[in-house]
């Protein structure tokens, strides 16, 4: 799978533009604030319905402007389809070849793909909400259930803190059920999915730093995660029901998947308290990576793959290494200012000059 073409109205700083990519390797060009990075988020648009940066959608039509229009021209088991979107304040039209799609989740995994961006420390230095988000868009993009039980739990859940802030116990017993039914399919898919993952991820990580000391995953919860669906099930019915009483005094939901967490260790370390800088570095590139592989595993096609301000993420030797696996990749999408960025590099490309 590659992106033929991206084509931006009113979107960012982007009056309009069009841009035709390289199946290979596309590196952006330029000086700070002039795109780069909004190229790479009008492409995870059509890939998650919604920016990688934090933002409304009012923030991405450019400014005095009522509206944003993007359109996707990509090749799929050897198909050109297009998507398009456009989008207001308030509502947002996707259409996909001739078909308009009912909500986001429909555009989930069409073209799938892995953002890789200097904030993405975060993943090891930030709260627990980071990591699991990072576990469930791996799994949103190639399994559609997924995404329905992840909404599904939220709505009950939603429905269970207001039933417990009117200390009404009345109907509690079924969003209680239709929670824990949810809870036990996203717990029991993430921690299949990291323990899928980790192998991917070591074998990055030791290639990258080229260091002895293994990197480790962990889903952290306390459900029994190794059992089957059934008896995670009943963990969580129990404990809402053990929790209630104190849960009405709070207004909202102690226990379940929207608290739980992903460990991250070097050679038995957690890396939040005892890695260098470069290796918190070296395990968001390795995450990423693993990631990616994880991804083509499951797909027919290999996902597309970018990497948002690459000179400042590694150090040199490392980079290097990071760059010298990017022929094997499929397209690849690279931000930076350093023009000389790609002079060793020995496979196909194309750069895009941004003024």
């Amino acid at each position: 799978m590659y992106l033929r073409s991206l084509y931006l109205q009113q979107f960012r700083n982007y009056k309009e533009a069009c841009f035709e990519f390289s199946p290979a390797l596309n590196l952006i060009c330029g000086p700070n604030a002039q795109g780069k990075t909004t190229v790479l988020e009008a492409i995870h648009y059509f890939m998650m319905g919604r920016s990688f940066r934090p933002s409304q959608q009012q923030d991405l039509i450019q400014m005095g402007c009522p509206s944003f229009y993007l359109e996707s021209i990509f090749c799929k088991h050897e198909v050109d389809q297009k998507l398009r979107i456009f989008a207001t304040p308030k509502e947002r039209k996707i259409t996909y070849n001739s078909t308009q799609l009912a909500n986001i989740s429909n555009l989930v995994g069409l073209i799938q793909g892995v953002v890789m961006t200097p904030d993405d420390v975060n993943l090891v230095k930030g709260a627990p909400l980071e990591r699991r988000q990072f576990l469930d868009i791996q799994i949103a993009q190639v399994n559609p259930l997924y995404v329905h039980h992840l909404t599904r739990y939220t709505k009950a859940m939603r429905q269970r803190n207001q039933l417990l802030k009117q200390k009404n116990t009345k109907t509690i017993d079924v969003w209680e059920h239709e929670m824990a039914h949810a809870a036990a399919y996203i717990i029991k898919k993430r921690y299949q999915t990291l323990q899928a993952l980790q192998p991917y991820c070591q074998s990055f990580y030791a290639y990258l730093t080229q260091e002895a000391e293994e990197l480790q995953l962990e889903y952290r919860s306390p459900a029994p995660v190794a059992q089957q669906e059934s008896e995670i099930k009943n963990f969580h019915l129990y404990q809402f029901h053990k929790q209630r009483e104190r849960e009405m005094l709070l207004g909202q939901t102690l226990t379940g998947p929207h608290k739980e967490d992903i460990w991250i260790g070097i050679g038995g370390k957690d890396v939040r308290y005892f890695a260098s800088e470069g290796q918190q570095r070296s395990c968001v590139t390795a995450l990423h990576m693993g990631e990616w592989q994880l991804l083509h595993h499951h797909a027919d096609d290999r996902p597309l793959l970018m990497i948002d301000d690459v000179a400042i993420s590694l150090d040199e030797k490392r980079r290097e290494r990071l760059l010298d696996q990017l022929t094997s990749l499929g397209q690849v999408f690279l931000t930076t200012t350093d023009t000389h960025l790609l002079q060793a590099f020995e496979g196909t490309y194309k750069i895009f000059s941004l003024p």
